[in-house]
């Protein structure tokens, strides 16, 4: 055969390629509904994942703790985060402090520690503002600020509780706050925030109601409660969900509605077994048991943008992973997979974890195949 046959041979089958790369993309795609309600995009996804359940590949890069090292040991991890230098930067709720490591694991500083402005309380969030360096930890009803240096330079204190924030590029706070009626009921805001701490606009709310409550008439918390989830996409767009309902909407920072995600996804019922755990013969409670769980549980975005939505309850299950449906930044769903337990951040083909044993440990895990993960849909 002659050289011209191999030539049109070879573009043939170049051809062929691209053609069905196209065509199983177009399919992914037509398993997927757009839709308009109020001129707001809604993207309905389909029961199952576009590209079926992936497993993460993780090979332990790094882990910090130590008995008997002032520097190195925790007690009471509650939020681990990273820069893009790679320093590690750990709350740690007992000693009441935040612990600042390099991308090798080594001690650099302490932020918080002493007395007066900035001593901490109970520190839990930590986020890193990557325009200026400044750092932004939660502490109990206060949201405090410090520069890359660890010096403090000012508190956020909400009209209401925060029970979790992000910010956007320019460093304005938009929280999750309690808030509570006269008649005793309870919502959860999703806020914008000034620097005095005054609220500029309520962009959700929805209300909370504890499944049990005391003598009293206190909550007990059990972790199925139907709640509001919040986190960036990136410097100025955010997702938030209330997990009722299997629905997130992606905002930007301007507080405009850009798309809505939905999913397929059928009520399953509170487990009855649930009831029995709570019960207690010397304590008297009650229970309002809803109609159905939480569709979700948290929200987590990666460096590239994928939404991960947690939807097992783990809480008090140490030894049970995550399990998250994966979703592209535009609202496609890619991925059914599994996370470990106290997953804080996903950046750059690294998972960040704490573990709590014996001795509460920082570990840094690389994805092996993070370049095999997709991002997006295929053309």
């Amino acid at each position: 055969m002659g050289t011209k046959f191999w030539i049109i041979l070879f573009f043939v089958a170049i051809i062929f390629f691209v053609f069905a790369g196209s065509s199983e993309g177009q399919k992914s795609q037509e398993k997927v509904k757009i839709e308009y309600e109020d001129w707001v995009r809604v993207i309905k996804n389909p029961k199952d994942p576009l590209y079926g359940e992936i497993k993460f590949e993780l090979k332990e890069d790094l882990s910090i703790g130590r008995k008997h090292d002032g520097e190195y040991i925790f007690n009471g991890i509650r939020g681990v985060t990273a820069d893009n230098q790679g320093n590690i930067y750990v709350t740690d709720i007992h000693n009441q402090r935040v612990q600042k490591f390099n991308r090798g694991g080594k001690f650099l500083m302490t932020i918080g520690k002493g007395q007066g402005p900035g001593k901490f309380i109970q520190p839990t969030k930590i986020l890193i503002n990557e325009t200026n360096g400044d750092i932004y930890i939660q502490d109990h009803e206060k949201i405090r600020i410090f520069d890359k240096q660890g010096k403090y330079i000012t508190d956020v204190i909400p009209n209401k509780f925060p029970l979790d924030f992000i910010f956007d590029g320019s460093g304005v706070i938009y929280a999750k706050l309690s808030s509570r009626t006269e008649s005793g009921e309870y919502f959860r805001d999703f806020c914008k925030v000034t620097s005095k701490g005054e609220i500029v606009k309520i962009y959700a709310s929805f209300p909370y109601q504890s499944i049990v409550r005391d003598t009293l008439g206190e909550g007990v918390v059990t972790g199925y409660e139907y709640d509001l989830f919040i986190s960036n996409v990136d410097s100025q767009t955010f997702v938030y969900g209330f997990s009722e309902e299997y629905l997130l909407n992606v905002m930007d920072s301007q507080g405009n509605l850009i798309f809505k995600i939905k999913k397929d996804e059928p009520y399953h019922e509170f487990p009855p077994g649930e009831r029995k755990r709570y019960s207690n013969p010397r304590i008297k409670l009650t229970f309002n048991t809803p109609s159905h769980v939480s569709f979700f549980y948290s929200l987590l975005v990666d460096s590239a943008k994928r939404i991960y939505v947690q939807t097992n309850h783990t809480r008090n299950k140490l030894e049970v992973d995550r399990e998250v449906d994966v979703f592209s930044q535009d609202g496609y769903y890619l991925y059914k997979t599994k996370l470990p337990h106290y997953t804080e951040m996903i950046k750059d083909g690294f998972l960040y974890v704490y573990v709590i044993d014996d001795v509460e440990l920082i570990k840094r895990y690389k994805i092996k195949n993070w370049d095999q993960i997709k991002a997006e849909i295929s053309d």
